[in-house]
């Protein structure tokens, strides 16, 4: 029996339960459809979903990988998801480098998988430190990486810190420079993540992407209903992220990065692609610019994104 059916007996079981119990299902089940779609498609992938845990930060972890254990077959590729993200968002991009690379596609602290402590602090030093800490503890040494977002910024410090461990690097529309933008959010105290209602979350959805991928409307309703009961916990992890006294100051600051890749959609609504010339000048990278895509542009366009990336991996 193949586990989508096992899947769908199980929601069938438990709808039917809830049924009995005059429960609302409707939340339910449109999170339960879209838990397992993610789920299949990181199977399609060939991605199984690994455990381990932080002695740092006292938490279980969360990992998808193509490989149980990691080997010199093959590179290494990191995926680092952004914030309010999860390891899952990473699925359609990794069925395209799945036979190219060992993938190690990791839940941050605080997010997907990973259990969220209020006692922690959420800067992006500190999901450094669980990152590396997960890294160590699945033996990799050498490794690729691709952040998007926060995890953008995060491949950024890693350089800083350990760049004798990073082969090449890409960053996809990165947060943490301190733009006008960046500066004018955090003076009047915006949080694109802090919503009341379905009409703060579809504004925030259109804000993420130009060109979502499908996804049904009554989904989408249970996908807000999920953040908008998470508000305190995103508040809170988005305070200790979102500090410019954290951010690259422009112009006075050089990474010393090894063969690095920019990539960033015009259409970008979170992080304004004006942004790339700081990234660009700090890190002497190439960059590739989507006029059409926005602040996610593997999973807007996955197919010409992942093309980019295997040209600049291998060449």
């Amino acid at each position: 029996m193949t586990l989508l059916v096992v899947t769908l007996i199980v929601l069938v079981i438990v709808v039917l339960w809830l049924l009995l119990l005059r429960v609302d299902t409707s939340f339910i089940i449109a999170t339960a459809i879209y838990d397992s779609a993610n789920k299949l498609e990181a199977k399609i992938a060939s991605l199984k979903h690994y455990k381990g845990y932080s002695k740092a930060f006292d938490v279980e972890t969360n990992y998808l990988s193509n490989v149980a254990t990691f080997n010199n077959d093959r590179p290494v590729l990191v995926l680092v998801h952004g914030f309010s993200a999860d390891k899952y968002i990473w699925n359609r991009l990794a069925l395209r480098l799945k036979k190219d690379y060992q993938l190690f596609i990791p839940d941050l602290l605080g997010h997907g998988d990973t259990e969220y402590k209020s006692s922690h602090n959420y800067s992006t030093k500190n999901q450094v430190k669980l990152l590396l800490e997960m890294l160590n503890d699945a033996n990799i040494q050498q490794f690729h990486i691709i952040g998007n977002s926060m995890g953008g910024l995060m491949a950024a410090q890693l350089l800083e810190i350990c760049p004798e461990r990073i082969q090449k690097s890409i960053l996809i529309d990165p947060a943490g420079v301190s733009s006008d933008f960046s500066l004018q959010m955090a003076k009047t105290n915006q949080n694109p993540f802090n919503h009341y209602n379905e009409e703060d979350f579809f504004y925030f959805y259109d804000l993420v992407m130009t060109k979502p991928p499908y996804i049904p409307k009554f989904v989408l309703r249970a996908l807000a209903n999920k953040y908008i009961g998470k508000r305190e916990q995103y508040v809170h992890m988005f305070r200790d992220f979102f500090n410019p006294d954290d951010f690259y100051q422009p112009h006075d600051h050089k990474i010393n990065s090894t063969d690095t890749m920019l990539i960033w959609g015009v259409n970008d609504k979170l992080m304004p692609v004006e942004d790339y010339v700081i990234w660009q000048n700090m890190l002497d990278s190439k960059t590739t610019i989507y006029e059409d895509l926005g602040h996610m542009p593997m999973v807007e366009d996955v197919r010409r994104v992942a093309r980019d990336i295997k040209r600049f991996l291998k060449a």
